[in-house]
């Protein structure tokens, strides 16, 4: 295997890279909300689909009238809660792996997007950050340039920065630049903490305040985030592929408010209906329980995140938002409830309370 001309090494691939620079295209050609069963004229290629965030992405693509190619390693049994969310033949999985340049050309080949969500908040074996975050953008990047590609979309975090404390958030910025370029007009995209059903922030927290006496605060108490919710960032994919404006942009992708950690967790407190367990520790306290467990093949936590944990992950005032997207954030307090409620002693709520949720089948 040989990597692609100026790939960091680590990350290999079997042929260089070559070919002209592609410039995102208008896609006048394509026609939106015509339902599951019509061809909007998109073809989109969405690494790491399977995910959290990722099965928002595709049923929000697929409802359109999109086309899915979903690549992705392991069982196919990972898949099967995409397929219903497209007619069929329109979620289509391909098995592959992003070491194999041939596998990954076919994967993008016949697509007009390419959407990236591959990314993990810790490092293993297989991959690690600079890889992941870093040597795999460029490489796609260089792919959808030769391919002809006509937009780029690229999930990055808030909090990206050369300088950042944390090594995840580093090579999240080392990602954007590499892949910006490859590819000039790749959209960036930078959440800040996505909350939603499946999330591994809320859930996690509420699952904790259940079960143990006493619960680390791993992340600061006092610093900031603007937790985004799922079905938001979903709808700004879409908005983004809607307006060819925002080739080559970076947007911060953020809730309507700001919070303490220590507020975040009072809030699931009180929404569960349970005692505030959490206690405020030192970094190095923090660091050392990481570093015990890091090890582990899913560790709760690593000495990475306490450092990404201990910033602010605020959207900057010199970013577009969802608004300029047309999109009007949703606040926790609305959707936290919805998913919460299970982690509620037995017997804590009443019917009534239930049919007060400020759900609204719209945003699905």
């Amino acid at each position: 295997w040989r990597p692609p001309a100026r790939a960091p090494s680590g990350f290999e691939c079997d042929r260089e890279r070559g070919g002209a620079m592609s410039v995102a295209k208008h896609m006048s050609h394509v026609k939106w909300h015509l339902g599951r069963s019509s061809n909007s004229g998109i073809t989109a290629t969405v690494f790491g689909a399977y995910g959290f965030v990722g099965r928002y992405v595709v049923n929000r693509l697929a409802r359109a009238g999109a086309r899915i190619v979903v690549p992705y390693r392991g069982d196919d049994y990972d898949m099967k809660h995409l397929k219903p969310m497209g007619d069929l033949g329109q979620i289509v999985p391909y098995e592959m792996s992003i070491r194999s340049y041939e596998e990954l050309e076919t994967a993008i080949e016949g697509s007009n997007v390419v959407i990236n969500l591959l990314g993990k908040p810790f490092e293993t074996n297989r991959f690690n950050f600079d890889q992941i975050n870093h040597a795999f953008p460029r490489v796609l990047g260089s792919l959808c340039t030769d391919l002809g590609v006509d937009r780029v979309v690229h999930f990055s975090a808030l909090g990206a920065s050369p300088s950042a404390d944390s090594k995840w958030l580093r090579t999240k910025y080392a990602g954007e630049q590499a892949l910006l370029e490859e590819f000039p007009d790749t959209t960036i995209l930078r959440p800040a903490t996505i909350i939603g059903n499946e999330d591994k922030f809320f859930n996690k927290m509420a699952e904790f305040m259940r079960f143990v006496p006493v619960m680390p605060l791993i992340h600061g108490p006092n610093a900031k985030q603007q937790p985004v919710y799922a079905l938001d960032v979903a709808a700004a994919v879409q908005a983004v592929l809607m307006q060819p404006e925002t080739a080559g942009r970076t947007i911060a992708l953020a809730g309507p408010k700001t919070y303490t950690n220590a507020e975040i967790y009072e809030y699931v407190s009180k929404t569960i209906r349970r005692p505030n367990n959490a206690v405020a520790m030192p970094r190095m306290a923090l660091e050392l329980v990481g570093a015990a467990i890091e090890g582990l093949p899913k560790p709760a936590i690593t000495r990475d995140q306490v450092r990404t944990y201990l910033s602010d992950l605020t959207a900057p005032d010199d970013l577009p938002g969802l608004r300029d997207l047309g999109i009007e954030p949703t606040p926790l307090e609305e959707v936290g409830l919805l998913y919460l409620k299970r982690f509620r002693p037995p017997g804590s709520q009443t019917v009534q309370e239930l049919s007060k949720l400020p759900y609204s089948g719209q945003h699905l």
